[in-house]
């Protein structure tokens, strides 16, 4: 079956252009010139990948992207953000709303395709009761950690039972160790400071980080005493440290 885009773009030439070239990829489109009318459509048949432009006349396309990522029926639906806003917080505020790819204007038609190609590797990847995946912590990353951080929380939204509230406080926990994997790094002049490896089943969620540079080594406190607000945040099941203290997992059950 031939998959489906939506192009949410308030000026007609401009959808029309970006329906044209998402044809060329064998997508059938479907059109949206404003927010009200995209969300309407996304709820009565979801389609496979939705382009968003941010300026819209009614609600901005941040509203939207959030709207479709809170949402268990709609989270894994790649959002790709597809505007003239170009400055780095335009990007970083989409990325944190749950945008999978930030696409500037003037577009070049490989920009649209690997948007795409990114988006058909993302569903795969979930096509499956499991997911795993790794998170780099660093500086200097344009927002990409976010990015990454927001599409686990899709994941979670949309493949787990857990309440709102509580990916919210698994993410924010993510988000502020990699805060602090990120201030170390600027002080010591890194910008790959560790990785968080993910890997979820039907019954377990697990996050493991491992330094790559020596932030955890330089504190060899357990993360529940070198974090403990953080830690306890998150409501683990289980936290473990390996024996040489470059690594630590948390363990979550998973309703």
């Amino acid at each position: 079956m031939m998959p489906t885009a939506l192009i949410v773009e308030d000026e007609p030439e401009a959808n029309k252009l970006l329906s044209m070239l998402v044809q060329l990829r064998g997508y059938r489109t479907d059109s949206a010139f404003t927010g009200g009318e995209a969300l309407a459509k996304i709820d009565h048949a979801p389609p496979d990948i939705v382009f968003l432009d941010l300026m819209l006349p009614d609600i901005n396309g941040y509203e939207v992207c959030k709207s479709v990522k809170q949402s268990p029926s709609t989270a894994l639906i790649p959002v790709v953000m597809v505007t003239a806003r170009v400055a780095l917080e335009n990007r970083i505020q989409s990325y944190s709303l749950g945008a999978d790819q930030y696409v500037p204007k003037p577009y070049t038609p490989d920009q649209i395709f690997r948007a795409m190609e990114d988006a058909d590797d993302w569903r795969r990847n979930l096509d499956r009761n499991s997911a795993e995946g790794e998170i780099r912590f660093g500086s200097s990353d344009e927002g990409e950690t976010i990015r990454q951080l927001a599409q686990l929380r899709s994941l979670l939204v949309a493949g787990t039972t857990l309440e709102s509230d509580a990916v919210t406080r698994l993410i924010d926990v993510l988000k502020q160790l990699g805060a602090s994997a990120d201030e170390w790094g600027q002080k010591h002049g890194v910008s790959e400071v560790a990785i968080l490896s993910y890997k979820k089943d039907l019954e377990w969620l697990s996050l493991t980080i491992s330094d790559l540079a020596g932030w955890l080594v330089d504190d060899m406190r357990p993360p529940a005493e070198r974090w403990p607000d953080v830690i306890a945040r998150g409501r683990f099941d289980e936290v473990s440290v390996h024996p040489s203290g470059r690594s630590f997992t948390l363990v979550k059950a998973l309703p």
